[in-house]
């Protein structure tokens, strides 16, 4: 019963959602660009990783189920004390914008990782290639009309679980 309450309430929140930016003006309008610079941490259970990433959007439909899809591409990092993951992927997003300076997007992205693993800890193989994909939900807000900050947390296969940064609007 608990699960069925909070699937209802859920669906409320987002019809609201949907019924409010409805009226507002999407500020990326097709062609636009937005770059992503950030830093990531990935709090695992046995090791702690940290990186930076670079995040591309580039806005392809702009009115598209009253929001905006983008295509782009995701460039990471993360490094552990016995390991290190850099990660090369496209990246499909759908964002909604709540108000003119407020976004939240969520977005696919799958592709190509490398591993090193530290020769201190492995004495075989330790480079590796990998296919790497994942989901992430995340916002932006903008304190000016081209520049504003982003967060994003999710599931991505070596992507830090948690992403924080700045969002540059070309």
């Amino acid at each position: 019963m608990k699960k069925v309450f909070m699937l209802v309430m859920v669906a409320l929140m987002t019809l609201g959602v949907s019924q409010k930016a409805q009226a507002i003006e999407d500020p990326n309008p097709k062609g636009t660009l937005v770059l992503g610079v950030r830093c990531n941490m990935e709090p695992g259970y046995r090791y702690f990783g940290v990186g930076a990433n670079i995040v591309g959007d580039y806005t392809l439909i702009n009115h598209w189920w009253k929001g905006h899809f983008t295509v782009g591409g995701y460039i990471g990092s993360n490094f552990y004390s016995h390991m290190a993951h850099f990660t090369f992927m496209p990246r499909a997003t759908y964002g909604l914008n709540i108000t003119e300076d407020f976004e939240v997007h969520v977005a696919v992205m799958t592709g190509l990782g490398v591993r090193h693993l530290s020769p201190k800890y492995y004495t075989d193989d330790y480079r590796r290639v990998y296919f790497s994909h994942g989901e992430v939900a995340g916002c932006r807000y903008y304190f000016t009309p081209n520049i504003g900050v982003e967060a994003e947390v999710g599931y991505v296969y070596t992507m830090g679980y948690f992403n924080v940064g700045l969002s540059i609007k070309l």
